[in-house]
Order: structure tokens, then C-alpha cells, then sequence
């Protein structure tokens, strides 16, 4: 019976507690602050008051249900508030919906943010703005005034971070997105994003001013918008002058699973904005990811010179390019390379310069598009240092196609250091070395594209 009492007791005096446990549960939901989600009424003040007030009560989950909701200007996501629509993992679309539309309607569905302010402005006040541990989840980005018939016009960031660590952006999807997300121009260290789908059309990420870790997971960026019309001049200005990855100083970038398709760079490497602490380049940990279909895959301009930036099982199809600017560590284990789409930088797939080294390790390497057999060298080492080892180069005399058999190796006099070992080469190793520095090339095996001849023993390696 006392403990019957008791319990009544504490029911009675705290009914508000319960309720409000209750509230956290089930979040708040930006409907109930006068969100329509018709496409049509403004919906940016009811969004923004949602937040404010959950991060008042101490944060939590503010709900989007299914809907399209027009945001005029912009949002920021206080701290600790996670904005969450009703995606588990990223949407696609329907690119083949309404093909007459001028402006490329898509169908989308879910949770839908439509974007409209800062046309014109590139470096605008961006669409949504991420504070400390805040996150934005399950929703779908579209700029219905952009349009599929003409070049892009130049929007803000679509997501940038406000300054803080712990930013997150999880199962999101951005159509068309002029530039994509921002953790570079403001510090935001210990970021993380997993499941990002989008068709950024200028730039997709940037990282730069991180000194604590980020990790960044299946990243796809994919011409979800363009993909019925890849003629389009979105798709051409994307090629000119799109980059998917924008890498400035960050330490200890762990980047899985990450993607690009059809830009003008793929992964770009670069010295960071900031001064002191930040000052300088990144250091970048990539596996399984890669650039496909881009004029320059790999671009790096400058690495964190004692750790560098590594790639391990990953694809690239493009110019792989090491400007002079670089002295850091550049690594590629258990890589496939499939050479330069337009043989427009010079080689057929790699150039190399700068004084750091470059090593390939366990990598195969076959130029397959046509344009790039109009390039006599695969891998042009202008200066610096390189290795090569374990490698299989499949192009021969009996490769298909004109010119389909480059020379797979050019080292010039500025070479510091190379060591070429345990190769295999389908045709003829034709290995140039003009090198003045300290240069190894041994047990090398070449012409294993050629039908042995029972008659004769096998031919000793180099």
C-alpha cells in the first residue's frame, strides 16, 4: 500500500516532466508552427522557429513531414537541433518526368526544401547554415529556378558550416545544387557526413581550417538532374569547369566510398586558406572511392608534406595530375586506372612533378578511351620522386584500337629518385629514363601478352 502512495505521489507532482519526456520523444514538428509544405506559401519563419525554439528547450529532433516546402531565404540549424525529414537513405529522382518542363521539373517526393534566394550571388549567404552538433537528415534540396536549358547560374553554398565542430549532414539528397556543401570556409572540425546524393554544378564539397578528424561516407555525386540530357549545357558547363572534391588542410580526412562522374576535376588537393595552425595542406586517407569520366581525376597542388594524401582500392578514370607545387607524400595501393579521357593534358594517364614522391603499388593501369591512345606516354615523371612496383600496364601491340600502345614510362632529367620494380607489362616495358638522380629498375617482366613459344625457354626479366 506504501508503495501504491508513493507512486501516486510522484505522478502528482510531476505530470509536467513526464509530459515533457514525452515532447523529446516525439520532437517537434515544423507543421505545428504554421509550415504548409504546398510549394507555393513561405515557409523559411516556421522552419526557423521550430528550431530556435527546440534548441531552447536543449535540442532535439525538429520533424519535416512529407511535403514541399518553399524556403525564400535562408535557415540555420541552432545547436544541438537535428533537422530531419522523412528519409532513411537518400532519394533519387525521376529524370524522365515531364521532359518538356523547361526548368527540369523533376518528381520528388519525401521531404522537400525548394531553395530560391541568392541567384547570381556565388558568394552569397548560404541556403542553410549547420551550428555545433547540429545535423541535417532524410530531406531532399531543389532549386526550381535553376534550369536545364541554359549554362548554371551561380547560387550560395547550399550547406555551410556556422563556425562550429560536429556538423553533420546524413541521407540527404541535393538535386541541383550550384555549390553543394562548405566545411572549408569556416571552420568545422570532427564534420561528418554519410550518404550525401547530389549534382553539384559548379563545386560538390569543400574541406579546409579542420585540425580535429572528419569522415566522410558515400559520398555520390551523379548527374541525377541532367542525366536524360547529358548534351545539356549544364553537363558541358560541368565538364569546364565543375569540381566535385575540394580538399584544403584537414588532419587525418578519413574519405570512404566517395564518387564523382563527368567534371572537370574529380579530387582536388589544395593548400588551405588559413594562417598559423591552419596554415598549410591536407592530410587525406581515401578508400574506395574515386572519379570516373573527369578531365583530371586526381589534381594535387599541395599535401601535408610529412603524411600526405593516400588512396587504396579505389577507380580512376582520368588525367591523374601532380603539379610542381607539391612536395608531400601522394600514395595509390591496389588502384585500377583507365587513363585520360582527352589526352588534352599530355600523357595518357599520369603527370608528375613537384618534389615529393609518388608511388603506385600493386595498381593496374589501361588507357580504354580512344582519345587518350593519342598520347605517346602513360606516365610522364617530369620531376621528384617516384616508385612503381608491382604493377601490371595491360596496353600492348595487341591493344585495339590507333596509337593504343603508349610508352608506359618517361623519366626526365629532373628526377630526383625512381625505383621500378616487379612489373609486368603486356608488351614491351620501354621504360625512358633520362633521369640524373638515383634510379632502380629491376626484375621487370614484359611482352606476357605474347604467346609463348613451347621452343624456347622464358625470357630472363630485366
Amino acid at each position: 500500500m506504501r508503495v501504491i502512495q508513493i507512486s501516486t505521489c510522484l505522478f502528482l507532482l510531476f505530470p509536467l516532466a513526464r509530459a515533457t519526456v514525452a515532447e523529446q520523444a516525439l520532437g517537434i514538428n515544423v507543421r505545428d508552427f504554421g509550415a504548409k509544405g504546398d510549394g507555393k506559401s513561405d515557409d523559411t519563419v516556421a522552419f526557423q522557429q521550430a528550431m530556435d525554439q527546440c534548441s531552447a528547450s536543449g535540442g532535439g529532433i525538429v520533424s519535416v513531414p512529407t511535403g514541399k516546402y518553399l524556403i525564400k531565404t535562408h535557415l540555420t540549424i541552432p545547436k544541438s537541433v537535428t533537422l530531419e525529414g522523412v528519409w532513411r537513405a537518400p532519394a533519387t529522382v525521376d529524370q524522365y518526368h515531364d521532359p518538356k518542363d523547361p526548368k527540369g521539373g523533376p518528381e520528388l517526393s519525401g521531404s522537400v526544401l525548394l531553395a530560391i534566394e541568392g541567384a547570381g550571388e556565388e558568394k552569397g549567404t548560404p541556403f542553410l547554415r549547420l551550428s555545433f552538433n547540429s545535423t541535417l537528415k532524410g530531406v531532399t534540396i531543389f532549386y526550381p529556378e535553376q534550369t536545364k536549358t541554359n549554362p548554371p547560374v551561380a547560387y550560395p553554398w547550399t550547406v555551410q558550416s556556422a563556425g562550429a565542430d560536429n556538423c553533420a549532414i546524413v541521407d540527404v539528397l541535393m538535386v541541383n545544387p550550384y555549390q553543394a556543401v562548405d566545411f572549408g570556409s569556416i571552420v568545422a572540425g570532427r564534420h561528418y557526413i554519410r550518404n550525401l546524393y547530389a549534382q553539384p554544378l559548379r563545386r560538390g564539397l569543400y574541406v579546409d581550417l579542420c585540425l580535429d578528424i572528419g569522415r566522410i561516407e558515400n559520398i555520390h555525386f551523379w548527374p541525377f538532374w541532367t542525366a536524360a540530357d547529358e548534351n545539356s549545357p549544364v553537363a558541358k558547363f560541368m565538364l569546364e569547369q565543375g569540381e566535385a572534391f575540394i580538399f584544403g588542410r584537414s588532419d587525418w580526412e578519413y574519405v570512404t566510398n566517395c564518387f564523382a562522374i563527368s567534371y572537370n576535376v574529380g579530387m582536388r588537393f589544395v593548400r588551405g586558406i588559413g594562417t598559423g595552425p591552419y596554415e598549410g595542406a591536407g592530410n587525406y586517407l581515401l578508400t574506395q572511392s574515386g572519379a570516373d569520366m573527369c578531365n583530371t581525376a586526381v589534381l594535387v597542388e599541395e599535401t601535408q608534406g610529412h603524411s600526405g594524401v593516400s588512396f587504396s582500392n579505389s577507380q580512376i578514370f582520368g588525367d591523374v595530375v601532380i603539379r610542381p607545387t607539391n612536395n608531400g607524400m601522394v600514395r595509390f595501393t591496389g588502384c585500377g586506372f583507365f587513363g585520360s579521357v582527352d589526352g588534352a593534358r599530355g600523357t595518357a594517364l599520369a603527370k608528375i612533378a613537384g618534389t615529393g614522391r609518388v608511388s603506385f603499388s600493386n595498381c593496374h593501369f589501361y588507357c580504354i578511351h580512344p582519345e587518350s591512345r593519342k598520347s605517346d606516354t602513360m606516365i610522364h615523371v617530369e620531376s621528384g620522386r617516384v616508385a612503381i612496383n608491382g604493377c601490371v600496364f595491360i596496353n600492348s601491340r595487341n591493344t585495339a584500337g590507333v596509337n593504343s600502345n603508349p610508352v608506359p614510362i618517361v623519366l626526365e632529367p629532373e628526377v630526383r629518385s625512381a625505383v621500378i620494380t616487379g612489373n609486368e607489362f603486356y608488351g614491351k616495358a620501354r621504360i625512358v629514363n633520362k633521369a640524373k638522380g638515383r634510379v632502380v629498375i629491376a626484375n621487370n617482366v614484359e611482352e606476357t601478352d605474347e604467346d609463348p613459344d613451347p621452343a624456347k625457354p622464358g625470357k630472363e626479366p630485366q
